[in-house]
């Protein structure tokens, strides 16, 4: 006979408890670790991303869109859906954070067409500041299509200038502001979590500006303009439809890359699908947004896109090739843009640097733009 006694029945009663709290934490983390799989899952689907392309909000009737992106506290953004947010999720408060009714004329920030070639640059440098003058200047006297003309800087440059070339550079760009019919937005990019500034923010810093756009054609700078009327064939090249572009998946992992869809005839010649994302600090070196309104639901769709590879790999190029081709096959490009970053010393060697500063001299005289 086993005689039980108080201790024993202490410490039964322990292990129990101890047993069912920890059966009990267990299933909690299993519970958990579910529900994050299930949520990693559909964030990385091809099929949910494809939904949320395909979706299509509701805006108000005094706008085609809020704005060009949506900004996300910096989780997946451009994503090309539709609706449109500024940073600090107000579709209608301006710079100044004083909010009105203003007429439809006011708000269009001295638009004068329902298209614009666009520059960025958010890092400090001369060189990007007279590249884009540059362009626009060739845009100017050169293309045969009527745009806008856009720049954005951070607005804290004309207050506390980063270097003397810069307060030059842009001195001498606004000088030439009514010549080239060039439209200058300073974007105020303060920001309480301290992030440094990126042509990524900036652009959704910007986007409120940028809102009765129909089409947006974005090339990155420093860069050197070659051919005119190949620029704006590409311009004007129409992309893919909406109903097109529903029809395709997007790739995983990927938020510049667009899987094919078996549809081969639908696709542009020109353009593909693709989405933007907050999580990359810079934009691709060329995309295209276009807005498409619904006239019977009265829907925006927001879509943006970025050349196709054979465009990417002979028209719109680096200084530094990233891709093979045939030996002694001619290259005649539309567009040379410089990484400056990477193979700085071989891209200063090439024949398109060369002539980006020989002419980018003419229109910033006196100033470096070795930066």
């Amino acid at each position: 006979m086993v005689l039980v006694t108080s201790s024993t029945i202490s410490v039964a009663i322990s292990s129990s408890i101890i047993g069912l709290f920890t059966l009990l934490l267990f299933l909690s983390g299993y519970v958990l670790q579910q529900q994050s799989v299930r949520g990693i899952q559909a964030a990385i689907s091809p099929d949910s991303a494809a939904r949320l392309a395909s979706r299509q909000y509701p805006v108000s009737a005094g706008s085609p869109a809020a704005a060009y992106v949506i900004v996300n506290q910096g989780k997946d953004a451009f994503a090309s859906p539709d609706a449109v947010l500024t940073d600090d999720g107000d579709t209608g408060r301006k710079e100044d954070g004083h909010s009105g009714v203003e007429s439809d004329q006011d708000n269009r920030y001295g638009q004068k067409n329902n298209q614009a070639y666009l520059q960025i640059t958010s890092k400090p440098s001369a060189s990007d500041i007279c590249s884009s003058l540059l362009l626009f200047k060739t845009l100017a006297s050169k293309s045969d299509i009527s745009t806008d003309r856009i720049f954005l800087y951070p607005q804290s440059w004309d207050k506390h200038s980063p270097t003397k070339a810069i307060a030059k550079a842009l001195e001498n760009l606004r000088a030439h502001q009514d010549e080239y019919g060039i439209i200058i937005h300073a974007i105020d990019m303060t920001d309480p979590n301290h992030r440094s500034p990126s042509n990524t923010r900036l652009l959704s810093r910007a986007s409120h500006r940028l809102t009765h756009y129909e089409k947006l054609f974005y090339l990155r700078t420093p860069g050197v303009l070659l051919d005119t009327s190949k620029i704006d064939e590409i311009f004007s090249s129409p992309p893919p439809k909406a109903s097109d572009q529903r029809s395709s998946s997007y790739a995983r992992f990927s938020p510049w890359k667009r899987k094919r869809t078996s549809n081969q005839g639908s696709q542009s010649e020109v353009w593909v699908p693709t989405r933007l994302s907050t999580v990359n600090p810079d934009l691709p070196y060329a995309f295209l947004v276009t807005t498409e309104v619904d006239a019977s639901s009265g829907y925006v769709s927001i879509r943006p896109h970025v050349p196709v590879p054979s465009v990417k790999q002979s028209l719109i190029i680096p200084a530094i090739l990233r891709f093979p081709r045939e030996k002694d096959a001619e290259l005649h490009p539309a567009y040379v843009f410089f990484e400056k970053e990477r193979d700085r010393l071989r891209e200063k060697e090439t024949v398109y640097y060369q002539e980006w500063k020989k002419q980018v001299q003419d229109v910033c005289p006196g100033i470096d733009v070795n930066d």
